[in-house]
This record gives C-alpha cells, structure tokens and sequence, in this order.
C-alpha cells in the first residue's frame, strides 16, 4: 500500500496518470505448533487496480497538446510494434513529423500506423480530425476497454491490455491545446499514509504481544 501511494504521489503532474489502489483482506491464519518457526499471515494483498476517474482539465495552448473529456484512451506504439494505450496526452513532433507521447511511443491511427502531420500547424476537432495547413485531413482514434481491470500499468500514465480488445469510442471528445492532469489528490494520499503506517505500527505491536506469550506458554510447558 504504502508503495502504491508513493507512486501516486511520485506521478501528481504527471499528465493522464491514474492513481493505482490497492485492497487488503485479512487473514490471520491459525497458528500450529512445530520443530520449525511457523508465520503468521496477518494480511494479504487481494487485487492491485488503477482508478480510471477524470483528471482536471487545464488549458496549455499548445498545438500538439490533447485531452480527453469522458471515456477512452490514445493509442500508442513503440519501435517494437507493441501498443500501450494512454490519457496522458502531451504529444510532441519527431523529426519525421510523427505525434509522439513520453518515452519515444507513437500515437497510431486505426490502422495501428504512426500519424504524422504535414509541417507544425494543425488544428484538431473535438471529434479527433485533424485538419493540417494543406487541407490534408487525419483522425486521431479513441479506444474504450470494456474491462479495464486488464490494463496492467507499463509505468506511469500507460497500460497495456492483457486480455480482452478494445473498442473505438463512437463519440469520442477530444479538446486541442489543453491536458488531463493526473487525478491523484494530494491530501487523500496524505491521509492513507498516515493511515497505512498506522496499521502497520498497529500489527507490528500486536505480532510483538503474540510472539511473547508464545515464549511464555513454551517456558510454562504441557501436562502429561
């Protein structure tokens, strides 16, 4: 938990980032006498998932710079040919005119090619066409995952699908010159650090107590 929560705070302005959660189940499994040492498992971690909420939206005035309003991801891809999807949306020109994301990923069309623009002006519609200085159109997909608890996080704000396809967005809304920050709040990730170290403290003392009297019931002995 306490992991999570630092890589929560780690990525706050990190644009696109979805803040990771985890939940504990407790398990306090019956103790059982033994030559060897035996552990005791307070509490096992029962799912890891990312929380998918909307982010603020901020103006930036950047061309290149885009944010989804509502559901569904960018779709990127690396020099390798595997494809992450993103929120994260503050794309950059390479040198072959390509849209790039952080990390060097390409953002594909539907066909899973790189879009690449035509010189440095575009203007981009909020239906995801993008309309360049020579009248060339492109569109720039959006993609929903049914099941989004198979996205596993690559690192920071991108994911790729495990299982499962994933969809283009009928209505997609994308906003130019503007960005999704992440949705980690602050003061929330404070409170369940303090939280996690209280219980954590907590458990500590109580394993502390349960080793003791286990001392003390060797030293008392058994009745034949």
């Amino acid at each position: 938990m306490l992991d999570t929560i630092s890589h929560n705070m780690a990525n706050m302005k990190t644009p696109g980032f979805k803040k990771g959660r985890t939940v504990f189940e407790a398990a306090l499994s019956e103790a059982q006498s033994g030559n060897g040492t035996n552990g005791v498992n307070l509490t096992n971690i029962r799912e890891g998932f990312s929380d998918f909420s909307q982010g603020v939206i901020t103006r930036t005035g950047q061309p290149f710079d885009m944010a989804i309003t509502g559901g569904g991801f960018f779709k990127v891809r690396d020099d390798q040919g595997n494809f992450y999807y993103t929120r994260q949306g503050n794309f950059n020109q390479d040198t072959e005119g390509n849209l790039v994301a952080a990390g060097g990923f390409k953002l594909v069309d539907e066909g899973g090619e790189p879009i690449a623009i035509e010189g440095s002006e575009v203007t981009i519609g909020e239906d995801g066409t993008m309309q360049m200085a020579s009248g060339a159109t492109k569109k720039i997909p959006l993609y929903n995952v049914e099941d989004e608890t198979q996205l596993e996080r690559l690192g920071g704000a991108f994911f790729t699908l495990k299982s499962g396809e994933a969809v283009l967005v009928e209505k997609p809304m994308v906003l130019q010159g503007s960005l999704e920050e992440s949705n980690v709040n602050i003061m929330q990730e404070m409170g369940r650090m303090v939280e996690a170290m209280r219980v954590f403290e907590t458990t500590q003392r109580a394993i502390k107590t349960y080793g003791t009297l286990g001392e003390k019931l060797n030293e008392i002995g058994t009745i034949g």
